[in-house]
């Protein structure tokens, strides 16, 4: 398929293919379905997330988003997944280095 061509001389074979992918890049970068997707979160009742829904162990996770305030203390880091340490002490990180 020729490259940089925006529409193609009848009879190539191209037509159908050409529409096909226009049919689809369309449909797939939609911003149709970025705006229903907000709009029935605004909507819909449902509680909101957790903070950390996949046990992450960086500090990044522990803050909820938005973040409700500012933070005062800076946060004591003992091992390379700081998280991990606060939610599981019975096996933290740090004994492991």
């Amino acid at each position: 398929m020729p490259r940089r061509i925006y529409t193609y001389e009848p009879g190539r074979g191209w037509d159908t293919l050409n529409y096909l992918v226009t049919i689809g890049a369309s449909s797939r970068g939609s911003p149709h379905w970025c705006l229903s997707r907000t709009w029935s979160s605004l909507i819909s009742k449902e509680p909101e997330r957790e903070n950390d829904p996949w046990d992450a162990w960086t500090l990044e996770w522990s803050v909820s988003s938005p973040p409700l305030s500012k933070l005062c203390l800076a946060p004591t880091v003992s091992s390379r997944r700081p998280l991990w340490d606060l939610k599981h002490p019975e096996d933290p990180d740090s004994r492991y280095e």
